[in-house]
């Protein structure tokens, strides 16, 4: 038994994303985190009280990248991450990268609360966040320019979170469609069914 409880809209829809495109029996449990009730009931599965969370016949597991490698290794046969060591480490490697970098930036934009508790520190913060995600997302589009996903010409674990991050810097005011190759390789998603049905789900602007 497989559940993810995820929220939109967050990170989470990266984990939704692979889970769809597994072909893995799942339930997806939307939970509200404004809502106390809902806050407080993954906070019992989840003490951290983040998205996703997936429960696993009864176990938890927490964050992105670990979320996204075990789906990778509970539907072996969908080729969701690399084989050869050496490119399952360049993948880990990217996926590093968009948690603790790509992330973390839009976080201070839209955040910076959690990087100052001196709000005339807020507008700086939030300034060079904005700066940092733009950069982010210039580097997705580069990447893109040399192949259609973003480990080569095959869909795998890596490619939810530039969705994600595209969502975010529509809904952050960015000039993402200025990003040709980021913005094809969102179409391209799109054109996925399980993409294009887990965003349906989540009520995703993207597919409005």
């Amino acid at each position: 038994m497989i559940t993810l409880h995820y929220f939109y809209p967050g990170c989470s829809m990266a984990s939704h994303i692979a889970l769809e495109e597994s072909g893995l029996d799942y339930q997806a449990q939307p939970v509200n985190l404004s809502v106390e009730g809902e806050r407080a009931a993954l906070l019992k599965l989840n003490p951290k009280g983040t998205v996703p969370t997936l429960v696993v016949d009864g176990k938890v597991l927490t964050e992105n990248v670990a979320i996204l490698c075990h789906i990778a290794r509970l539907a072996p046969e969908a080729k969701l991450a690399p084989e050869d060591a050496w490119d399952y480490a360049q993948c880990l490697s990217l996926l590093a990268w968009c948690s603790n970098t790509a992330h973390i930036a839009f976080r201070q934009s839209f955040r910076p609360v959690r990087f100052s508790a001196d709000e005339a520190a807020h507008d700086g913060i939030r300034a060079l966040g904005r700066e940092l995600y733009w950069k982010a997302l210039q580097t997705f589009d580069d990447r893109l320019s040399r192949t259609p996903y973003m480990l080569g010409d095959a869909y795998s674990i890596a490619d939810g979170y530039p969705m994600v991050f595209y969502n975010w810097g529509m809904i952050g005011g960015y000039p993402v469609d200025e990003l040709r190759h980021l913005t094809a390789f969102k179409d391209r998603m799109l054109a996925r069914p399980a993409v294009h049905k887990v965003l349906m789900r989540e009520g995703c602007k993207l597919v409005a």
